[in-house]
């Protein structure tokens, strides 16, 4: 892969992201074109770097970068408290990740892996029983205070459920997932099912309930028969935002960092004597066809939604609709206007000196 890789380099070969997840109906930058970020983000960026420098979780290098991410990806929520709450709950997960994540974790110590491992069962603690204990971490110190401010704002059942899936996500997320390290290769559909609890999307999309202070009553949902479709709809968002990042952090992380948990080594591991050409085709084919039905299924209960009776669930539907989407568009409007996956580049709107054409709406104000 890696030969391959620099051959395609030095030809000078490469793709358009636009045109690789794009179909004939559908130019994902049309679809995105009215999408703007959060209006409170870039005071609650500020007020996140403060909090993060306070408590000694702030990256220079890639602070600014994923910092940023947060008004993108909830682009609903309502004031600017909830905001910062946001955007401080996933600086906590970046510098996990960007420390000890799963694309670092094989390039440290056998020491330092058991340290990141304690990490994770200590934030997990705190997550559950919302103390810090006698010996805070700087992290669990964060996480402590972060919890207070969820707690004096969030259903009390949404921030149970909340906790729950941000220790699911936690479990994965911080150690080795390489085939190596794993001692054996996940199939293409077992590993887009762990991407997905990996990336942290389900957190971020229960976050969108948080940020709208909107929060969804499943079991009038189900009354509705809106269940289904619905749980559909956040599977596919989730699984949109870690593989089209798969294909956007591919160098970063699979030929800077020589990882292989990425949809495209994944894809060419299942596929011996195939191309890395291939690869990426397929890895784009495979978030193509997960955009195609969430547009499809948004739009059936887009419809299905403006015909219930009930005004407040419909409401909260609708909201929860339209974070989704918000969601979707962010994944693919984020990353091209991020400098985080900017260099060298096999990818056209990856590359320094190239750049996508990027609408005023999508800039932070």
């Amino acid at each position: 892969m890696h030969v391959q890789y620099e051959a395609l380099l030095g030809e000078g070969c490469g793709w358009s992201l636009r045109s690789l997840f794009s179909t004939p109906d559908c130019d994902i930058a049309d679809y995105c074109r009215d999408f703007a970020p959060n209006r409170f983000g870039l005071q609650a960026c500020e007020r996140v770097e403060q909090f993060c420098r306070v408590h000694g979780i702030w990256l220079e290098a890639g602070g600014a970068h994923y910092n940023s991410m947060t008004p993108y990806l909830h682009p609903g929520a309502v004031s600017a408290e909830r905001m910062l709450i946001i955007g401080v709950y996933n600086a906590i997960l970046f510098w996990l990740n960007d420390t000890v994540g799963r694309e670092k974790f094989a390039h440290l110590s056998a020491a330092e892996q058991q340290q990141a491992a304690d990490a994770v069962r200590r934030l997990s603690r705190v997550l559950e029983t919302r103390c810090a204990p006698a010996d805070p971490l700087p992290v669990e110190t964060a996480t402590v205070e972060l919890l207070s401010m969820l707690s004096q704002r969030a259903d009390p059942h949404w921030l149970a459920e909340f906790a729950a899936s941000t220790i699911e996500h936690l479990q994965p997320a911080i150690r080795d997932q390489n085939a190596r390290a794993r001692g054996h290769l996940l199939s293409v559909a077992d590993y887009i099912d762990l991407r997905a609890f990996v990336s942290g999307m389900y957190p971020a999309i229960a976050l969108c309930e948080f940020g709208s202070d909107t929060y969804l009553a499943w079991d009038r949902i189900t009354a509705a028969g809106l269940a289904g479709d619905l749980h559909t709809l956040r599977v596919l968002t989730a699984q949109i935002g870690a593989l089209m990042n798969d294909v956007f952090s591919f160098e970063k992380e699979c030929i800077v960092d020589r990882a292989d948990f990425n949809l495209i080594p994944v894809w060419l591991l299942n596929n011996p004597g195939s191309t890395l050409a291939e690869a990426v085709e397929a890895a784009a084919a495979i978030v193509r066809d997960r955009l195609t039905r969430f547009r499809r299924i948004h739009a059936r209960m887009t419809g299905r939604t403006a015909q219930l009776t009930d005004t407040d669930l419909a409401r909260a539907v609708a909201v929860h609709l339209e974070d989704l989407l918000g969601c979707v568009q962010a994944t693919w409007v984020w990353q091209i206007t991020t400098l985080r996956y900017k260099g060298v580049s096999i990818f056209v709107e990856s590359r320094l000196d190239e750049r996508a054409s990027v609408p005023e709406s999508y800039s932070m104000r």
